[in-house]
């Protein structure tokens, strides 16, 4: 099945990102998550040539949505992007990588509310073991390593804010994963979704740069092994942004989602081995949970969605996000 070999390659990278972030937050006190993210965006503008030359053969091609709504979804992608590689900087690489999984709720939410995806009673039992699982793991990633001097254990507030922040990162960046599914497999745009959020990402993510992390770039000591793992990051994230758009022709976000469940896995093993991050046996229940959740989701039937009609059925309203330019 190509959809479930490409979902584990995708998983693949997903991880090798979340290695390179934690790499050059531990070995070489980097941390410029935006200007991380800026890179992978103008790589992806080289997609606009696609459109562009489109629109030299037929003069009357448009966007398939306005163009500040691209602004929007580039938006929630930057800052979903963002808030998750500022995670990394307060809590460990495998509780980001699990908690990133809390975008598969948000996304069946979204799906169900803009794009009339039908989800069955098993499907709800699926997440609802996802969501157990992300629970367990967020009290341990709190009592992690916190036994203090009295023999009592305390809160960890820094893994706490680290964990706050992954979930919110991933529940604005399924908004994204939303919109890209609408665009690339109902109005086959997938080259004009790459580049035009490559090119609103780009202008926004480098101004937050420039006001977030301007002095801190000019601090850093670049050395050749943090240039490289910091293009390993760039080029591992702009393929994994290449390969999401051809997998969304044939899957949908949800299952997107959680064909990525599998980057826990590989998150661990670099945890263990690279990191020498000791793992609380609570971690193996919460992945546990998570992993039943995903089986059980399989063994259901897929959803179904109408697109067209739903959204023209919002014509005109704020919940119109993805429709089309014609109907704006």
């Amino acid at each position: 099945n190509r959809v479930l070999v490409l979902g584990q390659f995708i998983s693949l990278l997903i991880a090798f990102t979340g290695v390179f972030t934690q790499t050059l937050n531990q070995n070489y006190q980097i941390q410029i998550p935006v200007t991380q993210s800026a890179g992978n965006y103008l790589l992806l503008c080289v997609y606009l040539v696609f459109p562009l030359l489109r629109w030299r053969r037929e003069k009357k091609y448009e966007l398939e949505i306005p163009w500040w709504k691209y602004v929007l979804l580039a938006l929630a992608d930057v800052e979903g992007n963002f808030l998750v590689v500022c995670a990394y900087k307060y809590t460990s690489i495998s509780s980001a990588m699990l908690l990133d999984c809390f975008t598969i709720p948000v996304v069946m939410l979204l799906s169900a509310v803009f794009l009339s995806a039908k989800y069955t009673r098993m499907h709800f039992v699926a997440v609802s073991f996802c969501l157990g699982g992300i629970t367990i793991l967020v009290v341990s990633d709190i009592l992690r390593d916190q036994a203090n001097w009295d023999g009592q254990f305390s809160w960890n507030a820094s893994a706490l804010y680290g964990d706050f922040l992954c979930l919110l990162g991933s529940s604005i960046y399924a908004c994204s994963n939303v919109g890209q599914e609408y665009l690339v497999k109902k109005k086959d745009r997938q080259m004009e979704f790459l580049g035009m959020i490559g090119l609103c990402g780009f202008v926004i993510s480098s101004l937050q740069a420039v006001a977030f992390e301007g002095d801190v770039l000019r601090e850093i000591q670049w050395t050749t092994p943090s240039v490289l793992c910091l293009l390993g990051y760039i080029g591992t994230l702009f393929l994994m942004y290449t390969c999401t758009s051809v997998f969304l022709k044939d899957g949908d976000a949800a299952v997107f989602n959680l064909s990525l469940l599998t980057s826990d896995f590989f998150a661990v093993v670099a945890a263990k081995y690279l990191f020498n991050e000791e793992l609380s046996w609570l971690y193996f229940v919460g992945f546990s949970m998570i992993i039943a959740g995903l089986l059980i989701y399989n063994r259901s039937d897929a959803p179904t969605s109408d697109l067209d009609d739903k959204l023209e059925a919002q014509q005109g309203t704020t919940i119109q996000l993805l429709a089309s330019a014609d109907h704006a």
